[in-house]
């Protein structure tokens, strides 16, 4: 209950300092200075836009500070002079006002409306002036460009999370936020029927325009995911008329992709399209060791052969935004895709037991999916009359069809068939999100957030078995072949309060959810349902040091539901040597997630420092034990609790004009407790300790040399620590990467050239142990790999600056 506690006194401090919070007449503070940022196109405010001012006669740096919610800045303090505001922000154009006066007579100064212009010009362009920031600061969470990362022009979004911080990205692409996979992963702030890794993989980094990490989001967004939320932003020109950019993607192995995108904007209409196509794929050589203990006699398996794996996809998109007026918004979005995945390997095999002869044969095994997805959204947003306060509800749609998996294992010596298995799975999801946000502004610093978000979800699956047989056909096996419906529907309230009390902003969340779940299973009588309700408190705070400096914490509860797959009671084989078994019984996982960080700019240069702590409650974990000889049994269990502590660290660096360096390090110690008591298949009964505890650490580094206008390259060096696990551990991996980009004809054609895995280092190497177990294996891909992206704008050129426009920054003169 401490945390409770904790949150009832910030309540009531922040009660306590607003009732007694001075009122400091404009005179008694000097000369003021203050105004409202808006977006030039929109209108809207521009939240968090630094604003700063200096002495017209020298340039020096007087104060500054950033705007809040409602655009609105102030500054204060001013002694009686002549002076000059510049205001930036990530995505803009920086605007400067120039000669305001500050007098005895005149203390008060109101710029009434500053006006940024969205840059459109390319990342060449922005860095004569001002560089898009590698990670911008809000208060809860963290913004970061693509457009920096020139070594990922020509891959999917998996890519681009390699070079972010909290994020880690493995050689089989498997991306980690804060050291667990398990986060939700919003597209434009809407969810998606695909699976995380899913949704990061099929879509290409050139239509990407930011990405936001959110390790501790508040009560408004949706709880679920044990490390938080990555949500991916797309590229919306708001340019008027007709605009667009074509890429084509062309690598080895078998890499190559394209898309485009077009945007037509009007006074009330925008409307999007944009059509991709890709396909990705990598070669390696696998090679591992099994051992397995049963009756006293040790058996072991030994594989070593080659792996390729492969995806390809297309999608269309569409969407349309429609001003009713300036009060009412209409916005549609859509996009149909497909998917195909596929792994092949040829292995050679040797078995053996203890000191006896050898048995030789080889496998061939293939693993293939395939699906076609919709994803589809529609909303409405209602503006009152007061600035800030306004209504929207949205209802998305998204459903998986056609939905096919199937994975073939054979064993042969020489050309004939020893054994096989084909394990096949089918079967349609659908998820339906409604959600309704009502924000109420109670003064110029405070506002009060209320909404229900609903989401009902329905999936099936139809697995089936099928044996080798002497016949030399396969024969279905009922006994491993299943049926199942799965439905959840998760209804939550949520209210979030936000106040500034001098140069502290606070925000308080809670958030309560109920979650009705049902699972059939054919053959079963019984069925698994839960009925039940769940809290979850939020706290986020921000400390505004100046232009240069912030301060912020945060705690959120989240939660982390059990997947399907993880609660089907039966067996299914996955291959010859593995079969997996979930636990109806499971409980989610619940998290406690305390951060504190800070952020200081000098000049072009930045460090960010960021402090984090989390507790996950119920952890569930994979666990191995021994089905059969040489067959591995994979179930989950709630073993205990798990502790994370870290630091993770940004630092930016600008050495000149032509050379940028940013610098992102990740420190944490993990420790779990727990344990897990299960049989084996002589029926004995196996207790096993899940105590453990490991020292991690990464580094990456990206290097930008800025050859001319038109010309950079960029080097690119991730390393990853060895890591423990309760029943393993992986070794190290470190990965180089470098690219160069030169833009032709007046910036509308780029043209991007990568190497990836220079050093050809990018290996997966993972051991596990147990109670009468050991197993080890290695991937090493073929290295390194080459990619072509060119990029060609359409409309899209820099537009004309007025007499009053300088070096990039819009210039105007105040006027009394």
């Amino acid at each position: 209950m401490s945390k409770y506690t904790l949150l009832l006194c910030f309540i009531f401090a922040a009660i306590t300092v607003k009732a007694v919070e001075p009122v400091v007449k404009p005179e008694l503070q000097g000369g003021v200075i203050k105004g409202i940022v808006q977006d030039n196109s929109l209108g809207i405010p521009v939240e968090y836009a630094t604003v700063s001012v200096y002495n017209m006669s020298d340039s020096v740096l007087i104060d500054g500070t950033i705007t809040d919610a409602k655009g609105g800045f102030v500054l204060k303090k001013l002694k009686p002079g002549n002076y000059y505001v510049e205001v930036s922000f990530i995505g803009y154009n920086k605007a400067a006002v120039r000669n305001i006066p500050i007098t005895k007579k005149r203390k008060v100064v109101n710029l009434k409306t500053v006006s940024l212009r969205q840059s459109t010009e390319s990342l060449d362009e922005v860095m004569v002036t001002t560089e898009r920031l590698p990670v911008q600061y809000q208060i809860d969470k963290k913004v970061i460009p693509v457009s920096r990362q020139i070594t990922a022009a020509s891959g999917t979004a998996v890519d681009v999370l390699e070079n972010v911080p909290s994020v880690s990205v493995d050689i089989e692409g498997n991306v980690s936020l804060r050291g667990s996979s398990n986060f939700t992963v919003l597209v434009d702030g809407k969810p998606s029927i695909l699976d995380a890794a899913d949704i990061l993989e099929q879509m290409p980094a050139s239509v990407i325009d930011n990405i936001e990490i959110i390790t501790n989001p508040s009560a408004k967004y949706d709880p679920e995911g044990t490390a938080g939320i990555i949500n991916v932003i797309t590229k919306k020109n708001k340019d008027s008329g007709l605009n667009g950019v074509v890429n084509l993607n062309l690598g080895t192995q078998e890499n190559y992709s394209s898309d485009i995108l077009m945007n037509y904007r009007s006074k009330k209409w925008s409307w999007n399209f944009g059509l991709d196509y890709r396909k990705r794929g990598f070669k390696g050589t696998i090679e591992s060791e099994n051992r397995t203990i049963s009756n006293g006699l040790t058996n072991n398996v030994l594989s070593d052969g080659d792996t390729e794996r492969s995806s390809s996809g297309y999608g269309i998109r569409t969407g349309f935004d429609y001003d009713i007026n300036d009060k009412n918004q209409i916005s549609f979005g859509f996009r149909y895709g497909k998917r195909d995945m596929e792994r092949e390997s040829t292995l050679d095999y040797e078995e053996f037991t203890d000191n006896q002869d050898s048995d030789f044969y080889d496998s061939e095994d293939s693993w293939e999916r395939d699906m076609d997805f919709i994803n589809s959204n529609l909303s409405y947003t209602k503006k009152f009359e007061k600035k800030g306060h306004e209504w929207s509800t949205q209802v998305s749609l998204s459903r998986r069809f056609n939905s096919n998996e199937e994975s073939t294992n054979e064993l042969l010596i020489g050309e004939e068939v020893q054994s096989g298995q084909i394990s096949t799975e089918t079967g349609p999801g659908q998820r339906i999100e409604i959600r309704s946000d009502y924000t109420l502004p109670l003064s110029k610093d405070s506002k009060l957030e209320i909404g229900y978000q609903g989401q009902i979800r329905a999936s099936e699956a139809d697995t089936k078995q099928y044996d080798y047989v002497p016949t030399g056909t396969y024969e279905f096996q009922p006994n491993y072949s299943h049926d199942v419906e799965y439905d959840r529907n998760v209804h939550g309230m949520y209210a979030t309060f936000a106040n500034k009390v001098g140069m502290l902003g606070y925000q308080l969340g809670f958030r309560s959810e109920h979650t009705k779940r049902e699972i059939k299973y054919s053959g079963e009588a019984e069925k698994f349902t839960i009925n039940r309700w769940d809290f979850f408190p939020t706290f986020h705070a921000q400390l505004d040091l100046g232009s240069k400096n912030q301060l912020m914490a945060s705690y959120s509860r989240r939660i982390d539901r059990p997947r399907g797959y993880y609660l089907e009671p039966f067996v299914t084989w996955t291959d010859a040597y593995n079969v997996r078994q979930g636990n109806p019984s499971l409980d989610p996982e619940y998290i406690d997630s305390y951060e504190i960080g800070y952020m200081k700019r000098f000049g072009d240069q930045a460090i960010s420092i960021e402090s984090y702590y989390k507790v996950t409650h119920n952890k569930i974990e994979r666990v191995r034990t021994v089905y059969d000889e040489n067959v591995m049994l994979s179930t989950t269990a709630n073993v205990g609790v798990d502790y994370s502590l870290g630091i993770e660290a940004t630092l930016n660096l600008s050495f000149s004009k032509w050379f940028k360096n940013d610098l992102i390090g990740n420190v944490y110690h993990y420790k779990e407790e727990g344990d897990f008591t299960t049989e084996n298949f002589a029926g004995e009964l196996l207790f096993q300790d899940f105590s453990t505890e490991s020292f991690n650490w990464s580094i990456r580094n990206n290097s930008t040399f800025i050859v001319d206008k038109s010309t950079r390259l960029q080097l690119s060096v991730n390393y990853n620590s060895p890591t423990d696990w309760a029943q393993g551990k992986r070794e190290g991996f470190l990965t180089t990467s470098a690219a160069v980009k030169k833009d032709f004809f007046n910036k509308k054609l780029s043209a991007t050239f990568q190497v990836r895995d220079i050093l050809g280092t990018f290996k997966h190497d993972t051991e596990y142990s147990g109670v009468d177990f050991y197993n080890h294996s290695k991937f090493e891909m073929k290295s390194p790999t080459f990619r072509l992206n060119l990029s060609f704008k359409i409309n899209n050129y820099k537009q004309k600056r007025g007499k009053g426009s300088a070096d990039g920054v819009d210039v105007e003169e105040f006027e009394m």
